[in-house]
C-alpha cells in the first residue's frame, strides 16, 4: 500500500515538474500567458517572460518573425500595404489589383487554384489566405517549412480588426504586434464612430444575389452604424418575403450589380415605401467582398447620401407645407368674399 502511495506522488511530481515548459497560445483581442508553476514550494514566483515568437495564430505556429509573405486574398494584399508591409510581398494571388504596386508582384494563382511549385519556389516565410486550402496543397508548402496562415473573412467589426492584429502578430510577435494591428485599423474605427453618431434610419440592403443581408453578415455590422437592419433576426441571405413587407425600412441599401429601377420594377421590392419614395442608396458590394480600410469611403458615401436624402425630403415637406397653407389662404379669401356677396343681397333684400 505504501509502495502505491510513493508511485502516485511521484508521478504528480513528474506532471507538476513538466508542466513548467508552456506554451503561449494567443487568441487575438485575448493574450494568455498561464501562471509559472514551480517545482518546488520554496521556490519564489516570478513574473514568466513574454518573449516576441512564437505566436500561435488559428492553430498556426509561427516561431519567428516573418519577412516574406504569399497572399492568395486581395484583401490581405492591400491591408498588408495599408500596413507597411508591402514590400515584403513576393507573391500575389490573380486576383489582386489594388494598389496599383501590387501588380508588380508574381502572381501565384488563387486559394482554389494556387500553384503550389510557383509558391514553393518563392520561398516565403508565410503563405495567408480566407479560403483553406486544401489538404495535399497544405501539406505540400507546408513540407517546405512554409507556413500557412487561414483568416477567414469576417462577419462583425471585431473579427475585421482581428485580420489587422493577426497581421501584426505575424510580423512583430507578441509584444508589439497586437498594437501595430490596432494602429492599422484605426481609420476604420475612427469612421465607424463618426458614422454612428449621426441619425437612425432603418434598412435593408440588398445583395449582389438580390437578396436581403441578415444580422450576421458582415453587411450588417458595417451599415448598422446607420440604424436598424429590419432583417437583423434572419441568418445569411434567407430574409423570408412575407417579412420584408411586414418591417417596412426609412432607407433601402442596394448593391452597385443593379440600379434604382431594377428594384423600382421588381415584384416584391416595388412595393416597399422606401422603394416608392425614392429612398434607395446604391453602395459599391466590392467594399464588402474584399474589407480594408477603404470601407471608409462607403462610410462616407453613405453618410452624404443619407443627408441628401433627408434634405430632399425637408423640402418637399416644406413645399408640401407651403402648398397647403396657400389653399387654406384661398379657402379664407373664397370664404370672404362668399360672405360679403351674401351680405350684399341681405342688404339688398331689405331694401
Amino acid at each position: 500500500m505504501k509502495n502505491s502511495i510513493k508511485l502516485v506522488a511521484m508521478a504528480i511530481l513528474t506532471a507538476v515538474f513538466l508542466s513548467g515548459c508552456q506554451q503561449i497560445i494567443l487568441v487575438p483581442g485575448r493574450t494568455t500567458v498561464p501562471e509559472e508553476t514551480s517545482s518546488s514550494p520554496e521556490t519564489s514566483w516570478q513574473e514568466p517572460e513574454i518573449k516576441e515568437f512564437p505566436v500561435v495564430l488559428n492553430g498556426t505556429e509561427i516561431d519567428q518573425a516573418v519577412k516574406t509573405v504569399v497572399s492568395l486574398t486581395p484583401a490581405y494584399s492591400e491591408i498588408l500595404f495599408e500596413m507597411g508591409y508591402g514590400e515584403n510581398l513576393i507573391g500575389v494571388c490573380d486576383y489582386c489589383e489594388y494598389p496599383e504596386k501590387v501588380k508588380d508582384i508574381p502572381s501565384v494563382g488563387s486559394s482554389t487554384a494556387p500553384d503550389i511549385q510557383k509558391i514553393i519556389s518563392l520561398k516565403p516565410d508565410l503563405v495567408i489566405t480566407a479560403t483553406p486550402l486544401i489538404t495535399k496543397d497544405r501539406i505540400a508548402i507546408e513540407t517546405k517549412g512554409i507556413k500557412v496562415l487561414t483568416i477567414t473573412s469576417p462577419k462583425t467589426t471585431e473579427e475585421f480588426h482581428n485580420i489587422y492584429k493577426f497581421i501584426g502578430l505575424a510580423f512583430e510577435g507578441l509584444l508589439t504586434g497586437e498594437d501595430k494591428g490596432t494602429s492599422g485599423y484605426k481609420t476604420v474605427y475612427t469612421a465607424l464612430s463618426e458614422a454612428i453618431k449621426g441619425e437612425k434610419n432603418s434598412f435593408l440592403y440588398i445583395s449582389p444575389t438580390m437578396a436581403v443581408a441578415g444580422g450576421d453578415t458582415f453587411e450588417n455590422s458595417i451599415l448598422s452604424v446607420f440604424g436598424e437592419n429590419k432583417a437583423e433576426k434572419s441568418s445569411g441571405y434567407s430574409e423570408p418575403e412575407e417579412t420584408i413587407l411586414e418591417n417596412q425600412p426609412d432607407i433601402i441599401f442596394l448593391s452597385d450589380r443593379f440600379e434604382a429601377a431594377d428594384i423600382e420594377e421588381h415584384e416584391l421590392f416595388s412595393q416597399l415605401d422606401a422603394v416608392k419614395n425614392g429612398r434607395i442608396i446604391i453602395v459599391e458590394s466590392i467594399y464588402f467582398e474584399r474589407p480594408t480600410a477603404r470601407i471608409t469611403e462607403l462610410l462616407a458615401h453613405v453618410t452624404q447620401s443619407i443627408r441628401a436624402l433627408d434634405e430632399t425630403s425637408s423640402e418637399s415637406e416644406a413645399e408640401s407645407n407651403t402648398e397647403s397653407d396657400t389653399d387654406e389662404e384661398q379657402s379664407d379669401d373664397e370664404g370672404y368674399e362668399d360672405g360679403y356677396e351674401e351680405e350684399t343681397y341681405e342688404d339688398e333684400y331689405y331694401e
